[in-house]
């Protein structure tokens, strides 16, 4: 028996996520059975249950795209993994359980130099931040970059490995309590609490090289505003609710677009690809380059009481399920 964390309907986490009790199917010959030890609770679990994606997703499921385990059985004709391998089981849900089936080719290997808590928040944020800065705007010295929500858990992380390559951001927050979570070299910090503080922020600052964006709304427009010709701005989150307006790009023409999804990443690349780009990320957590902070760790068992910590998302730390 294993306890599973079930969406049986689509709506707000903490009303539809149940736990459940359900019997250990028998391993198929081709999967591992992965012990999972820790998860974490991301903005992307949220919007699937909430029912957004509700084309891709077929009811009943059990959330969780980021949980770190071990290998805990091998199928007959698995080769290459034993049990004991430490694992991030990818390219699917179901990291909301203690035991998950899944396709040996698509677990990544974790290094030991990660704890379970480094492993179980090393995914998502990380390797989204990786692909946006080196595969999408081609972070290099000397460029200027301007990231919002950057006292979020993603926005640290960019920070980081902005630094790491010699690059400074110019950070963007909506209050001091955030200010005062910011760490690493940055060419400005500005408060955007209300309007016209982004504008006056952002005044003599423009030429920057891209822009990264998570909070889309009309503020989009006036992050663009601060583009060279040719610059990149690159969407990849709706904090404010509100989507980018019709006529930022009837008012942008001269600028490079472009949204970022790990998952499409993902799914587009071999399982090589992906474990060479994760091992880099890892690299950087082990050598402290990056790091995740984790707020509270909650049993699987209690998720209603996780959720309620987790949500809605604020700065301060991960929310993981042990």
């Amino acid at each position: 028996m294993q306890y599973q964390a079930v969406v049986r309907k689509f709506g707000p986490a903490e009303e539809v996520v149940g736990i459940e009790r359900a019997e250990l199917a028998p391993l198929s010959r081709d999967q591992v059975r992965v012990r999972l030890l820790a998860r974490s609770i991301n903005p992307s679990d949220i919007i699937t249950i909430s029912g957004a994606y509700a084309g891709r997703t077929t009811l009943p499921f059990i959330p969780g795209f980021e949980a770190f385990g071990v290998v805990e059985a091998c199928g007959e004709e698995v080769h290459g993994l034993v049990p004991g391998t430490r694992v991030l089981p990818v390219r699917s849900a179901g990291g909301w359980q203690e035991f998950k089936d899944t396709d040996p080719s698509w677990c990544l290997r974790v290094p030991d130099a990660l704890s379970d808590f480094q492993a179980a928040t090393s995914y998502v944020n990380p390797m989204t931040g990786w692909l946006m800065l080196h595969k999408k705007i081609g972070l290099r010295p000397g460029m200027r970059i301007a990231i919002n929500a950057a006292a979020s858990s993603i926005g640290s992380i960019l920070i980081g490995m902005a630094n790491a390559v010699g690059v400074e951001p110019i950070a963007i927050v909506r209050s001091e309590e955030s200010l005062a979570r910011l760490r690493g070299r940055l060419e400005a910090v500005i408060v955007d609490r209300a309007d016209g503080d982004l504008v006056t922020g952002l005044a003599g600052r423009h030429g920057l090289d891209a822009v990264l964006d998570c909070v889309g709304g009309a503020r989009a427009s006036i992050l663009a505003d601060a583009l060279r010709p040719g610059g990149h701005f690159l969407h990849y989150g709706l904090l404010s609710g509100e989507s980018i307006q019709p006529s930022f790009w009837a008012s942008h023409p001269d600028i490079a677009f472009s949204f970022c999804h790990l998952r499409e990443w993902v799914h587009s690349k071999t399982i090589g690809d992906v474990q060479r780009a994760y091992a880099e990320v890892a690299a950087m957590i082990a050598s402290k380059v990056i790091a995740t902070e984790v707020r509270e760790v909650f049993p699987l068992e209690k998720i209603g009481e996780a959720l309620r910590a987790a949500l809605p998302f604020r700065t301060g730390g991960k929310v993981l399920l042990a």
